[in-house]
């Protein structure tokens, strides 16, 4: 491997990973400019607010480091990231409902307050739900899913920014909404 260039923006994702594993801490910088604005996209559909993307952001690039001496140069980094993103919104998810407050808390916090701010609770609760399911799904199929819906890509754009073609798309964005059709039918 030839000495690293922090300022040569020439080099691959793939070569930018391998010195990040061998402690070239200044690799990292270009490979967050490249994904900041989809992964951030992804990370603030999946989590419902930026401060928690945010976290969620800084989570992920933690496990990019710690895990680059497992990645293959000779593979694309972009599902490699978000599937590790995936992972830090899932983990994140089973700690936010272990904390959840005692229904004590809850009936009386609910009991003092006005029927908009209940309305405002409930649809909340709704969309946790709904992320957890999202992210409970297989990696490719979550992501899949949320450039389609959250980013409100086309099916065409989609393919393009997973590398994969279009009827994989197609035929992962069925399979995604099976399995959450599936999950709300058992949730009722």
């Amino acid at each position: 491997m030839s000495d690293f260039d922090p300022h040569d923006e020439t080099a691959t994702d793939g070569t930018l990973v391998s010195w990040i594993a061998v402690g070239e801490d200044a690799a990292l910088e270009p490979l967050i400019r490249r994904y900041e604005k989809p992964l951030m996209a992804v990370l603030i559909r999946a989590s419902g607010s930026r401060s928690a993307a945010e976290d969620l952001f800084q989570e992920t690039w933690i496990r990019v480091v710690q895990s680059a001496s497992r990645f293959d140069p000779s593979l694309p980094f972009r599902p490699w990231l978000f599937k590790i993103a995936w992972n830090v919104v899932r983990t994140d998810l089973d700690r936010s409902s272990r904390r959840r407050e005692s229904p004590l808390d809850g009936a009386i916090g609910l009991a003092t307050k006005s029927k908009p701010v209940e309305d405002e609770v409930l649809q909340r609760d709704e969309h946790r739900r709904t992320r957890q399911l999202i992210t409970a799904l297989p990696p490719k199929l979550a992501e899949t899913l949320m450039l389609k819906y959250f980013e409100e890509l086309t099916e065409k754009e989609v393919a393009l920014r997973l590398g994969v073609p279009v009827g994989t798309v197609k035929s992962r964005l069925h399979n995604a909404l099976q399995r959450l059709a599936l999950a709300l039918g058992e949730a009722s």
